[in-house]
């Protein structure tokens, strides 16, 4: 090498050295902070080094669950080792600081909640602190530095003393047995308090832990043992018997008397949960089933954007609704009664739906702004699921179904981790002898009315259909409650103008009503200048809907119950 050109190339290296290497384990801490006994805020501190290049963003995922503010709960951020900070798109900051200098960032989440979180205004990202406990969500709690979510991250829970913790943060391995990286971290929930009770026990050899706090209408140990029936039969569905640690976490949501609810969202190595005090726990099953099988859909089935995540929902949603009942049915925690049930409700208020001729485009913008929105990709979703695996089924002499297509779609993302879901979902169908494409494009692109065929759950049950009136109040709801709930847009021939409503009337109150049932009765409270007026009508539509439900064939079940039973499970 010539002296000129060695001498360049020290110099290079001269440079390139004087670079310092990243370190690139992010270590998240985090604790209680406390005044008189009482839980007052989450203390999160984040110790990190800088970006080579000084400039290092460290913020809130950009949405999550329908929030688009997710550092709106943070207070008193503080970054040492910088020299100046900007605040970030979403309330983390921007630092510039000494290129791969050590960072620690600091701050305090205050709870969403003022007063104890209630079946009617529960929201999956609010982080809540009580007095004497508290939980949040990942996606709430941690801000990230940007470029390292696949990059090794550490926690460590710092207390203070007496008061218990429990979070997936803190399994050694996660689901796939790997180490934590940034991802795990944020996409994981943190349970505590004076009188947190954690069980724990093994389920195929590995752990499972639930967190709970508070009083709930069932037995937690019972919820414990279900839950555990749910994810050995979820695993074994999957061949995952080895699959990693499990973490389940319940708070109790106020109700009122009879009120029941629940919700909640899987996290890869877990799933959160909260469940309205008085619910009973035969209503969980499907629920703990649901949430449990996202720990393969759509995390193990194919690669999704965050920013049309809701578009994917029909398959994400829909179809995990569809395999929970299938395999709680299979493994015998939900009757065959329970799970027509279940399959009639969903009939229902999907004929029901005012979305149900909205192209999927249409219900992800509206998906978190509407609750009716939201159902109908769980609806449509496993409504298409029920008629593909029939045909399978049917084309195959019963040798292939939805199982197998799952199975083949979850190999072809694991080979190549970049493949959509939707992508994924229609190459393992082909392999299979089914083209999705035209009737996702007829379903779900422009909403065409799915309808299940009368054998659709097997020989044991019949879908019928019925042609019945629509539900319909009978005036504009929405301009109606812009006008400060003084009707507006009254339809002259439906059956609330003909109890006696009429235009320029003040809505006092509501109550009864069904949307999946216009035969069940509206009671209103209604003023005019004559006076308050109690109306009571069915709204009961001018047109209508084809409406379908499964009926199970009783005779042939007493005769043969278990292969019934198979039949309807698929």
């Amino acid at each position: 090498m010539p002296s000129h050109a060695l001498a360049g190339a020290l110099t290079l290296l001269s440079l390139v050295s004087s670079q310092p290497a990243l370190d690139a384990s992010t270590r998240y801490e985090l604790s209680a902070e406390t005044d008189d006994g009482r839980i007052t805020a989450l203390d999160v501190t984040i110790r990190l080094q800088a970006d080579p290049s000084g400039r290092t963003v460290i913020d809130w995922a950009e949405q999550w669950a329908g929030e688009e503010h997710l550092g709106q709960w943070a207070r008193d951020i503080s970054v040492e080792g910088a020299r100046r900070t900007a605040v970030a798109p979403h309330g983390g900051c921007i630092v510039d600081s000494a290129p791969g200098a050590p960072l620690v960032m600091r701050y305090r989440i205050l709870s969403a909640h003022q007063a104890a979180p209630a079946v009617s205004n529960s929201r999956q990202p609010d982080p809540i602190v009580r007095p004497d406990w508290f939980y949040a969500v990942g996606f709430s709690l941690y801000a990230q530095p940007a470029g390292r979510e696949d990059r090794p991250a550490t926690f460590t829970w710092r207390g203070p003393h007496g008061i218990g913790f429990a979070s997936d943060a803190q399994h050694l391995q996660g689901l796939m047995h790997q180490p934590r990286t940034g991802k795990d971290i944020r996409e994981s929930v943190a349970i505590g308090g004076r009188d947190l009770r954690v069980s724990t026990m093994r389920v195929g050899g590995e752990p499972l832990r639930v967190a709970s706090i508070g009083r709930f209408g069932f037995d937690m140990a019972a919820f414990a043992r279900l839950a555990g029936k749910v994810i050995a039969s979820e695993r074994a569905f999957w061949g995952d018997d080895q699959a990693g640690p499990f973490l389940i976490t319940a708070i109790p949501l106020a109700s009122e008397p009879r009120q029941t609810g629940f919700s909640g969202t899987g996290l890869g190595d877990a799933f959160a949960t909260w469940i309205g005090q008085d619910t009973p726990l035969p209503d969980l099953a499907w629920f703990l089933a649901h949430e449990y099988f996202h720990s393969w859909n759509p995390r193990q089935l194919g690669h999704t954007e965050d920013a049309t995540e809701a578009r994917t929902y029909w398959i994400s949603e829909g179809f995990t609704d569809f395999f929970a009942r299938r395999l709680m049915l299979r493994a015998g925690l939900l009757s065959p009664e329970r799970f027509v049930e279940e399959w009639n409700e969903v009939l229902a208020h999907y004929a029901r739906s005012p979305y149900r001729t909205s192209p999927n485009a249409v219900v992800a913008d509206r998906f978190w702004k509407d609750e009716r929105a939201r159902m109908m990709p769980y609806q449509r979703g496993a409504l298409l699921a029920a008629v593909w695996d029939r045909r399978l089924r049917q084309r195959s002499g019963g040798r292939t179904s939805l199982d197998d297509v799952l199975h083949d779609q979850r190999r072809r993302a694991q080979a190549d981790p970049a493949l959509a879901l939707q992508d994924a979902l229609v190459a393992a169908a082909a392999h299979a002898g089914l083209d999705l494409r035209p009737e996702i494009s007829r379903y779900v692109d422009h909403a065409a009315p799915v309808l299940l065929s009368e054998d659709a759950f097997g020989e044991c049950a019949r879908v019928v259909s019925v042609d019945t009136p629509v539900f319909d109040r009978g005036w504009d709801t929405e301009a109606t409650t812009r006008q400060g709930d003084v009707v507006t847009g009254l339809d002259p021939a439906s059956t609330a103008y003909a109890a006696g409503l009429r235009n320029g009337m003040k809505l006092l109150s509501q109550s009864g009503g069904n949307p999946a049932d216009p035969q069940v009765e509206i009671t209103l409270v209604a003023q005019d200048a004559s006076g308050q007026h109690r109306l009571r009508f069915r709204p009961l539509g001018r047109e209508t809907v084809r409406l379908q439900r499964i009926e199970l064939n009783a005779a042939r079940f007493s005769a043969r119950p278990e292969a019934c039973r198979q039949a309807l499970a698929g």
